[in-house]
């Protein structure tokens, strides 16, 4: 599979994701945030942090219903002096500017007469007019934010939004170079609500029953392996399958909330690359790895946002591929599908501290 069929195949997924599940709640109450933020870099290594010395701002628009919606952005980055990869030697230049499409959710974490306290999960796609350096390996790439802060109701239909929050975006080691872009921000907004308020995010309409579940799921992905030899340039190393398959056990004890435990199967192509260049005889099973992993899920509707974690108990090689750490976190979001919610579909970052692995394109089923 070439580059840019790679790319597409990234880009219809993650637009057709956020337009379904969005589109599915959107009615007559809609209400519109034009907002500006301004944000300062936040350095994932010390080689970077001469990023902190740089800022960037922005505007977005949110449209919304209740508490979730679309987003579309534009960010203005004043990182001028990042280094780009080229066979003639590194030069240095700007990273670009980033248009933004995402879906959100919100909620209320106090909720008062006269002003509430929220919180905001985003997730999307960003394209970057900039890549081929030593942040980003490709145009588009993944949009993860968290924010929060109090919403202040000044009338009937206006409503002042105060906002401090974390965005990251990389493309989750699908191209290299991926160290990605990592910023905290202040974001002020207006919010205006034409037909009137959604006062509260519904939970369910039927009695909610606590579930326990045996969960099954698959995820595949594919990346670029960070080792190189001779002259290859970060961009030109080979590509390679990654592999994770859960079982477990699964319970929503709450309308919103749900955790798992389980045992992860996992299977990184890269293993035999890595044999390759130390001369070392190389066995299918030196791929594989074991782990205990947990996960947390909060629910809005069929959508949910996970984050967890997970803890290698064994590893077929010695030989590691680079960045690996005795444990991985994993973030992502599930879709789910059916009459009774018992399937979904999702994409999770399983990443080592500070370096994705690879991204797990996920299908799987609670029995």
């Amino acid at each position: 599979m070439n580059y840019n069929m790679k790319k597409l195949l990234s880009l219809v997924f993650l637009i057709t994701a956020t337009i379904s599940v969005s589109a599915q709640s959107f009615c007559q109450n809609l209400y519109y945030e034009p907002g500006f933020d301004l944000g300062h870099y936040t350095p994932f290594s010390a080689k970077h942090e001469y990023i902190s010395h740089y800022h960037h701002y922005g505007f977005d628009l949110r449209v919304g219903e209740g508490h979730q919606g679309l987003l579309i952005g534009y960010t203005h980055n004043t990182l001028d002096s990042v280094i780009y990869y080229t066979h003639e030697g590194d030069r240095y230049g700007p990273i670009g500017d980033c248009f933004s499409l995402a879906y959100f959710v919100d909620d209320h974490i106090y909720n008062g007469k006269r002003w509430s306290f929220d919180y905001d999960i985003i997730f999307g796609a960003d394209l970057w007019t900039r890549h081929g350096n030593e942040m980003l390996g490709s145009a588009l790439n993944f949009h993860v934010s968290f924010d929060l802060g109090p919403t202040i109701r000044l009338s009937e239909q206006l409503d002042a939004v105060i906002r401090y929050g974390y965005y990251h975006s990389s493309n989750g080691a699908t191209f290299l170079p991926d160290n990605g872009i990592n910023s905290h921000f202040l974001k002020l907004a207006l919010r205006y609500h034409p037909s009137g308020r959604t006062e509260s995010l519904p939970l369910e309409n039927q009695p909610f029953e606590k579930k326990n579940n045996l969960m099954i799921s698959e995820g595949f992905g594919w990346l670029q392996t960070y080792t190189r030899v001779d002259d290859q340039l970060p961009n030109e190393t080979p590509f390679f399958v990654g592999n994770t398959f859960r079982v477990g056990f699964s319970r929503q004890f709450h309308p919103r909330f749900r955790w798992d435990v389980a045992m992860d199967f996992l299977w990184t192509g890269e293993t035999r690359y890595c044999h390759k260049l130390s001369g070392v005889p190389y066995r299918f099973w030196n791929s594989t790895h074991l782990a205990v992993s947990a996960d947390f899920e909060a629910q809005f509707g069929r959508f949910a946002f996970c984050a967890g974690a997970a803890y290698y108990l064994y590893h077929g090689s010695k030989l590691l591929p680079e960045f690996y750490t005795p444990y991985y976190e994993r973030v992502g979001y599930k879709y789910y599908l059916g009459k009774n919610r018992n399937y979904y579909i999702g994409t999770f970052m399983k990443i080592h501290l500070n370096s994705i692995d690879y991204i797990e394109w996920t299908f799987g089923v609670n029995l």
